[in-house]
């Protein structure tokens, strides 16, 4: 009778053997040494036949010269999700980035493409496929297969990658459009009454009259918070050092971008409100807390908020007033919002501090104090 524990599963490159039942397996197979002679090697395996059977795909697709071609589901796993993974830990993506690249796989591509060779993904296929989804969608979609794509051109799967051709993406129609409305300064303080006493109302105070940007409204802590008054102007400054994520109960210290962490100024009656609202809350605790000094994130920011429209749009109201009612200069407001520079001396000269900043804004106000 055959030894059970040694059965052997052949393929013409390499065999499968069981040594110990449905625990441990042994692949051996032939590859170029580095005198380029071709010799018998072996790898053990630790795991179950399926991951047997995958560590033999992976071994043909770096050892064999007449490897299949490896499938778009594979390119994907041994290839280009280890890299976005990497580039994340070297800081060069950002890691919602990441989660975007793994939604649009798992939604979208893996269900067509998972199993398709990657040299069988034919231009008309792809044109049928993005026909079926909304532009967004579809955008999204094919630049995750176009990076599959480009390994297996690269490591001469294939010799040209379908996803440069020009296809006709789905009508504009099909895009999810953003509202695009804001509050003028009066409509600013009939939204900020109808929020008073809520648990997000300094987020709302440094979204609307400081600039932030959702996630970074919910990260300064109670002790960031820096009141004063300058000639009769009340003012507060807070450093934007770290931001909240969709989900989660910590927040993370990657911000949108290196101009991201700055100091935000408010002033005028909601730096008042703003300085009440740290005074009355812990100094380690977030401003925005949960009542007993944890992180709030921004899904539960969303579904509390009932404003006229999106909570992101309190941002861009506060470009608007601070450039058209405050008349701020240009350069000032890329600055309290953490846009780029445009000049050298914007990118690696300008280097003003808060109680610099709040001064100049606290003199602007001073001449049009449209809040008070």
């Amino acid at each position: 009778m055959a030894n059970r524990s040694r059965k052997k599963r052949r393929s013409a490159w390499a065999s499968i053997t069981e040594v110990r039942r449905g625990e441990v397996y042994r692949i051996r197979y032939w590859a170029k040494g580095a005198d380029g002679q071709y010799k018998r090697r072996s790898k053990t395996i630790r795991g179950t036949r399926l991951d047997a059977e995958r560590a033999r795909s992976e071994l043909m697709l770096d050892h064999s010269e007449d490897a299949p071609c490896p499938t778009v589901g594979q390119a994907w796993e041994k290839w280009v999700l280890p890299d976005l993974e990497r580039r994340v830990d070297e800081d060069d993506l950002a890691p919602k980035s990441l989660e975007q690249y793994r939604s649009a796989w798992r939604r979208h591509v893996e269900p067509a493409w998972g199993g398709v060779a990657c040299d069988s993904v034919r231009p008309l296929a792809v044109q049928q496929w993005i026909s079926q989804m909304g532009r967004s969608q579809a955008s999204s979609a094919m630049q995750v297969l176009s990076k599959v794509m480009d390994y297996a051109v690269r490591y001469e799967f294939c010799a040209h990658n379908p996803m440069r051709e020009r296809y006709l993406m789905p009508s504009a129609s099909t895009i999810d459009k953003h509202d695009p409305g804001i509050w003028d300064a009066r409509q600013l303080m009939a939204e900020w009454d109808s929020c008073r006493g809520e648990w997000f109302e300094a987020a709302f105070l440094l979204a609307a009259f400081g600039g932030m940007r959702v996630g970074e409204t919910l990260g300064p802590l109670a002790g960031e918070v820096e009141a004063r008054r300058i000639d009769g102007v009340d003012v507060c400054t807070v450093p934007v050092l770290r931001q909240m994520p969709n989900r989660g109960k910590e927040p993370v210290t990657r911000l949108k971008t290196g101009q991201s962490q700055r100091v935000a100024v408010v002033v005028g009656p909601a730096a008042s409100r703003l300085a009440e609202l740290a005074a009355a809350t812990p100094a380690d605790w977030p401003l925005t807390h949960d009542g007993a000094g944890g992180w709030q994130n921004q899904t539960r920011l969303g579904r509390s908020w009932s404003g006229a429209h999106p909570f992101r749009n309190l941002r861009n109201s506060f470009e608007t007033w601070q450039r058209y009612d405050l008349r701020a200069p240009r350069w000032l407001t890329k600055r309290l919002m953490g846009h780029k520079g445009e000049d050298v001396a914007d990118l690696y000269y300008d280097r003003p501090d808060g109680s610099r900043l709040a001064e100049i804004v606290a003199d602007l106000y001073r001449e049009r104090p449209i809040f008070g």
